[in-house]
């Protein structure tokens, strides 16, 4: 995640976290202040806290990366042309990848059936990139939004797994997963310290084990 909101005791104590949460230099992220908080020593004797909202800053690809990047978005849209003519391909650096949007009229065909068709194309254009492109960031495809909508949905479930594991003490395990939702598990609950998590399994496909940090990986 790129851009959190933050409450603390003070505004600095508040930036602090949030360059912790965000693995980044206040240099690096643009500060909203929502809520101005008291001043360090009032803060020892007021409740109000202070609230911010923090967002890093994408430095700008440079011109090689750039040309890279274009050529990439000129062979998805061949693809995607193919399967709907007419549709156009988007491209834009957000959270430290690149992030190719196709938009059609019919944009569920690209979608497919719980994002297998964005999942392939993804697989697809990383495949590439990797053979041709290496000094590339990971690459997204999206669709009518449908990252952002299935990022909340796994971290919804990241959360319901968590519970459930301190609930019952023992480890929790999810259904095999692709390894951008394995991704958004660990990256969920990676602060979490009453917990640790890992996968299991082979393949692409893998499972995500939530467990207390008592527990073993036996």
């Amino acid at each position: 995640m790129q851009s959190v909101d933050i409450e603390a005791k003070t505004t600095q104590e508040a930036i602090a976290l949030a360059c912790r949460q965000l693995d980044a230099t206040p240099e690096q992220l643009d500060i909203e202040i929502i809520e101005q908080g008291p001043g360090m020593l009032m803060s020892l004797f007021s409740g109000k806290k202070a609230r911010i909202r923090a967002t890093r800053i994408q430095p700008p690809l440079n011109a090689a990366a750039a040309g890279a990047a274009e050529q990439l978005q000129h062979i998805l849209e061949a693809i995607a042309g193919r399967i709907e003519p007419g549709a156009t391909v988007n491209l834009e650096s957000r959270d430290g990848e690149l992030v190719y949007t196709i938009s059609s009229n019919g944009s569920g065909i690209f979608i497919g059936k719980h994002g297998q068709t964005l999942e392939a194309l993804q697989y697809l254009l990383n495949k590439i990139r990797l053979s041709r492109f290496r000094d590339l960031p990971h690459i997204q495809v999206d669709c009518e939004s449908y990252r952002a909508r299935h990022f909340e949905t796994m971290v919804e479930l990241a959360n319901r797994m968590s519970e459930k594991a301190k609930k019952r003490g023992a480890p929790v395990t999810t259904n095999p997963l692709s390894p951008g939702d394995r991704r958004i598990i660990h990256m969920t609950l990676k602060k979490d310290a009453d917990l640790t998590t890992w996968s299991k399994g082979s393949g692409a496909l893998k499972k995500v084990i939530i467990a207390p940090r008592q527990s073993t990986q036996a």
